[in-house]
């Protein structure tokens, strides 16, 4: 149990730890959401780099959500944030005045 433990708050200390690397993606901030039926997803990135996740299943004043919180951390199109990983498949891009991203093969829009 000890060693259990020790791990789960090596693991805590080490992603808490690591630093955003915002500066270099500054067309991530903002918030983007992926609709579909009654599954949404969302994104915040802030300028400070701390990002948000969030998948929410329901409809009504019925659902449930998981989220996640984290430093933005971008490596080889995998975002981090928390112990969720993101494949990004395609950067932001703007097209007819609204921002899309593209990951998990799922399309965002920018609000």
């Amino acid at each position: 149990m000890k060693k259990a433990l020790l791990i789960l708050l090596a693991t805590f200390l080490f992603l808490s730890c690591e630093k955003s690397n915002i500066a270099e993606h500054a067309d991530f901030i903002g918030v983007w959401t992926n609709v579909d039926a009654n599954l949404e997803r969302t994104l915040e990135v802030t300028v400070r780099g701390r990002s948000f996740y969030e998948e929410r299943k329901g409809s009504g004043n019925s659902y449930s959500a998981i989220s996640y919180n984290g430093p933005f951390v971008l490596n080889d199109s995998i975002l981090k944030i928390g112990f969720k990983k993101l494949i990004v498949n395609e950067e932001p891009t703007m097209s007819g005045g609204t921002w899309y991203l593209v990951m998990d093969n799922r399309e965002y829009k920018k609000e």
